[in-house]
């Protein structure tokens, strides 16, 4: 490798770096946002002012209850649209995950309330370290790392029985959706289909590793909803450290 390409190199690690960490910043702002809604939602003071403001709260969470996962899926459909057309997708795509990010958020408040609260200061950390893998880490690993995360996600709805049945069937359509994805960039040599095929994944990509993690994840929800949510409290544990293997694997593969 000379100089050059060292240096170009070097310029491509810097500016995916500096995307990450702006991700990392949304995230902050989010965390913040959540600490607020506890506040002045969940822990409101009993007072004639913080009743009002919870009233107002739980109206404006209402609308965007129903409005953010919409827009959602229309950004999504509006990113599908660029990628078909071979247009710059990055704003759509941005979009549609910071709305399913508000939709997520306000959702699990306004249903589960407390014990919500303290899983999404979680989750938003979770995202943040998501991102950086995407732009530091291998591919393989953040759509394995999206599919375990995934998994824990919809294990700790499935503990709150038939209220959280169904959040958990949506997250486990998501983990089916990355095996799918995963399966298609086999398929295709790592490329995304489109008029101008974008290479996602390196040529020489393994996916044994991704694809068994992807089957594991399904399996343990599966399993979690069959046997109830005793055993999903354990399996919770179980795809955690399932994660954990996954970064010291892949961070063995970059040395």
């Amino acid at each position: 490798m000379d100089k050059k390409q060292r240096e170009a190199r070097r310029q491509q690690e810097d500016i995916a770096l500096q995307r990450g960490l702006l991700w990392v910043v949304g995230a902050v702002a989010l965390e913040v946002l959540l600490m607020l809604l506890n506040r002045f939602y969940i822990n409101y003071p009993l007072t004639d002012s913080g009743v009002n403001t919870f009233l107002a709260l739980h109206e404006v969470l209402k609308v965007l209850r129903i409005a953010a996962p919409v827009a959602a899926v229309l950004a999504l459909l509006w990113t599908a649209w660029q990628v078909k057309q071979g247009k710059k997708y990055a704003l759509p795509l941005i979009a549609a995950i910071a709305l399913a990010a508000v939709a997520l958020c306000v959702h699990v408040a306004v249903k589960y309330r407390a014990d919500g609260m303290s899983m999404l200061y979680w989750l938003v950390i979770a995202w943040a370290v998501l991102a950086m893998v995407f732009y530091i880490y291998q591919r393989e690993f953040f759509l394995g790392a999206a599919a375990c995360g995934m998994s824990v996600l919809a294990l700790w709805f499935v503990r709150f029985g038939a209220p959280g049945r169904t959040d958990a069937i949506l997250v486990t359509a998501g983990i089916a959706a990355v095996t799918l994805a995963a399966l298609m960039l086999k398929k295709n040599d790592g490329a995304l289909l489109g008029p101008d095929k974008l290479q996602f994944l390196p040529k020489s990509a393994s996916y044994t590793v991704l694809l068994v993690t992807c089957l594991a994840s399904l399996a343990a929800v599966v399993a979690a909803m069959l046997a109830g949510d005793t055993v999903a409290f354990y399996l919770v544990y179980v795809m955690i450290a399932w994660l954990f293997a996954l970064f010291v694997y892949y961070t063995v593969k970059l040395m």
